[in-house]
């Protein structure tokens, strides 16, 4: 498998890349998020119906709170009404991670051959980062912190928001006298998106000044693009309420 990609990589820099390792890197960066858009679409698609089935979700969980197996049902035949196939939510990530590692190990074969690495201010094929005296640690150069912004914001696009108005009716009370329905799942949820939108851009600040700049490149150029792809599709997501707070900052 990775001889495939090493050698699709080769291809790209003798032909269209005219042998320029960053602009065979650029050019990766958009085909490979040209191959990912269907991906990409039927992941947001998943996304945008379980915001809305949240609420239902939580009320399922607190009528059959004592019952799993009435839940489990409960919860399947929901699923089963809105056309939504759990698993499929999963396999997008799945590939897009299998052939990102796939391109990452190619290029940073490439980036150790005997190719001229100069590509603007950087030199592809060593980390980007700079000094400052009385440091004795690199800190993460522009590519590193692009990386790492733009990983940010398309995860935090990735979150579920449901437009004022849209999503599914809300539910009923499902137990007599109760105040409100709990939200245990939709907690969950949104804690272990959370989690991954920090988690993702930190390790890349970190290991971005290990990594070959070529790497936080590909990265920045990828993350840009599928950030737009996302907002074709789902317009700000999660981005909305920190946008609308930053717009009402320059007031």
């Amino acid at each position: 498998m990775g001889d495939i990609f090493l050698q699709a990589v080769l291809f790209i820099y003798n032909t269209i890349g005219l042998q320029n390792l960053g602009i065979s890197i650029i050019e990766i960066a958009v085909l490979s998020r040209i191959v990912f858009y269907p991906f990409i679409k039927q992941q947001l698609t998943y996304s945008k119906k379980m915001g809305e089935m949240q609420p239902h979700i939580a009320a399922l969980k607190e009528k059959h709170k004592d019952d799993k197996q009435g839940m489990a049902k409960a919860q399947m035949d929901l699923f089963k009404e809105h056309g939504v196939n759990p698993a499929a939510g999963c396999l997008p990530t799945i590939v897009q991670l299998i052939v990102l590692i796939g391109l990452f190990g190619a290029l940073d074969q490439i980036l150790k051959m005997n190719f001229n690495t100069n590509f603007a201010f950087w030199n592809m094929a060593k980390p980007d980062v700079f000094h400052i005296q009385g440091i004795n640690f690199a800190l993460p150069g522009v590519l590193v912190i692009i990386a790492a912004a733009t990983q940010f914001i398309q995860s935090k696009m990735m979150l579920v928001s449901t437009p004022p108005g849209g999503g599914l009716p809300k539910p009923a009370l499902t137990k007599e006298g109760s105040g409100e329905v709990k939200s245990d799942f939709a907690s969950e949820f949104s804690s272990a998106q959370s989690s991954m939108m920090w988690m993702f851009p930190l390790m890349f600040l970190w290991f971005g000044t290990q990594w070959p700049s070529g790497l936080a490149l590909y990265w920045s150029i990828s993350s840009t693009i599928a950030i737009y792809q996302q907002y074709k599709i789902s317009w700000l997501g999660g981005m909305e309420e920190l946008w609308k707070k930053l717009m009402s900052l320059k007031k």
